[in-house]
């Protein structure tokens, strides 16, 4: 006969709830950590990471402006009455790509938008087609 309180030689099985709150806590982790860029990447894939714009400073954003650069806010055309800075030029990033031709390629572009959400991927996108694109980020910065 064996001994009841030998049990070590099998393994426990866990309550249904208990390996649901497992789970759940390994589901959340993991969300988590790919919210925050903790996600491990395969190191052969090919990096295609958009260049970044070069971050600029409100101080710094005001003088690149008074010294001939456009100041572009990329916040959807309806926020814009709020979002406006005096001189800037409205191109919702949902337009950016059809409308780059609007902008000019020969003066620096000062990027921002209400929240600071949509102008980094503007300014990596006018980065990337070859214009000198600056990012202020949220309206806040100016």
């Amino acid at each position: 006969m064996s001994d009841p309180c030998m049990t070590h030689d099998r393994p426990r099985r866990r309550p249904p709830w208990e390996q649901l709150f497992a789970h759940l806590v390994l589901a959340c982790a993991l969300a988590v950590s790919s919210a925050c860029g903790g996600g491990q990447t395969d190191p052969a894939a090919p990096t295609t990471s958009a260049p970044e714009a070069p971050r600029v400073t409100g101080e710094q954003a005001r003088a690149l402006v008074a010294a001939g650069a456009v100041l572009l806010d990329v916040s959807p055309a309806d926020r814009f009455p709020t979002t406006r800075i005096e001189g800037a030029i409205n191109i919702p990033i949902a337009e950016l790509e059809s409308r780059m031709s609007e902008l000019p390629r020969d003066r620096p572009i000062v990027v921002y938008c209400g929240g600071g959400r949509a102008s980094p991927r503007a300014a990596s996108a006018l980065v990337r087609e070859g214009y000198d694109a600056r990012l202020l980020g949220a309206r806040s910065n100016w």
